[in-house]
């Protein structure tokens, strides 16, 4: 179980201080990479869980899904804190005076849930795929021995 949560925990928290560290100490605008990543982290996940499956020739992909899913979340949670925190780590205030982390304004609000909704639905199905692919793997290897 250690190393599933390794394996998924790790390289989204990772890969999101980085952003974040690469956008505090430089001038480049890596917010749209970083949106990329936050679409895509199912997809790595998925495969890397995969991998891991069928290597050890699991039938069930249970644990692995929801592990996924947290860590989607947990990267889209991240990415929004890195959009409401300056370089000296105190919050962003809007126009309007207010809080960015306590009070979003409608657009970053309707990102991060549209990017929240996207991983839930891609961990879920790539989660069947996976374990229907799986089970379908195991009972040919069942049946030819």
């Amino acid at each position: 179980m250690f190393k599933l949560l390794s394996i998924n925990l790790l390289p989204v928290v990772i890969i999101h201080f980085l952003f974040f560290f690469l956008t505090q100490n430089t001038r480049l605008d890596i917010s749209f990479l970083q949106l990329l990543f936050e679409l895509f982290t199912s997809f790595l996940l998925l495969i890397m869980n995969y991998k891991m499956a069928v290597k050890k020739e699991k039938t069930y992909f249970i644990p692995n899904f929801f592990l996924i899913l947290i860590s989607s979340l947990l990267g889209v949670a991240l990415g929004y804190l890195s959009w409401g925190l300056d370089a000296s780590g105190y919050t962003l205030q809007n126009d309007l005076g207010v809080n960015i982390l306590q009070n979003p304004d409608a657009e970053t609000y309707g990102i991060v849930m549209l990017e929240a909704q996207i991983n839930v639905i891609l961990s879920i199905v790539g989660s069947l795929l996976c374990s229907i692919i799986l089970i379908v793997k195991n009972r040919k290897k069942r049946s030819l021995k």
